[in-house]
């Protein structure tokens, strides 16, 4: 008789075990995929230097105003060229930003709790959100471009007046909105540290 309830409670002890490894181990409670924390990281510097570099875009744009006011489009010319120049390099960081932003996609059903996966998520998709707005920010841009490309070359043409500041403000706006999104991705960051501590985060 002892024997068998010796045998039972090896039996329980063992299902015991097994029950916690599964529960801390193959299935914990949190759970934050290492490749998910590195693309973080890597997107994050990529983000912040998009913003930056649309800042100091901005700056250019004041100057671009101002020739055309002072109908000195050779001038508004030469400023939209650097401002696209430098664009360049934006949109080469908004080719890695999405690489990034993939590869912390790809991990997303792995995260744990389910509330951090929603985080996880909604700054995923913040982020996308600012690589569409850079989008806009480009195309206004070019059409910038070509727009003072035809009132230099057509100094007469009337039907232009008003469009340059027109697509300045809708960059300033995409701009702005860029920024909007990067913020709320790095505040969505913090939401999520605050589940997992940063020595958890440190260890993934």
């Amino acid at each position: 008789m002892n024997k068998i309830k010796t045998s039972h409670l090896l039996t329980a002890a063992a299902a015991a075990a097994v029950v916690l490894v599964l529960r801390y181990v193959v299935f914990p409670a949190k759970f934050l995929p290492g490749e998910f924390s590195e693309a973080r990281l890597k997107g994050s510097r990529v983000a912040e230097r998009i913003v930056e570099l649309s800042r100091t875009n901005l700056s250019l744009l004041s100057e671009v105003a101002r020739y055309d006011r002072e109908r000195n489009y050779p001038e508004a010319l030469i400023s939209i060229s650097n401002a696209l120049i430098q664009n360049r390099e934006n949109q080469a960081e908004a080719i890695r930003l999405s690489e990034q932003l993939t590869a912390m996609a790809e991990q997303m059903s792995r995260i744990r709790p389910n509330r951090a996966r929603e985080i996880a998520t909604e700054a995923v998709t913040s982020e996308v959100a600012l690589v569409t707005r850079l989008i806009y920010y480009n195309n206004y841009l070019s059409e910038l471009f070509e727009t003072l490309r035809v009132k230099f070359e057509k100094p007469w043409v009337t039907y232009l007046d008003g469009q340059v500041n027109n697509l300045i403000n809708k960059i300033n706006d995409e701009a702005q909105a860029i920024n909007e999104h990067n913020k709320k991705f790095v505040s969505l960051m913090i939401e999520l540290d605050g589940i997992f501590g940063k020595e958890e985060l440190a260890a993934d």
